[in-house]
């Protein structure tokens, strides 16, 4: 269906990749900040701009917890 997609990497580790996508958002975004740093753990999180402008104490938490960003908007 999508030739040119990458579905999925032959490696010998066993890693998983985790994103997240709509927020920041209160509650969700700040608890699921929480686990991942309970368990050591790095996620992409894929921003809506709108939501970033609402809620950017949340947006600086991702970034100075080393999380990767993009833009789903």
């Amino acid at each position: 269906l999508f030739p040119n997609y990458v579905w999925n990497i032959d490696t010998l580790e066993k890693e998983i990749s985790l994103t997240f996508d709509d927020g920041p958002t209160p509650e969700i975004t700040e608890w699921t900040l929480n686990i991942l740093e309970q368990y050591q753990a790095k996620a992409t999180f894929f921003c809506i701009g709108a939501n970033v402008e609402k809620h950017p104490e949340i947006f600086k938490k991702i970034l100075d917890a080393g999380h990767s960003i993009g833009n789903h908007t």
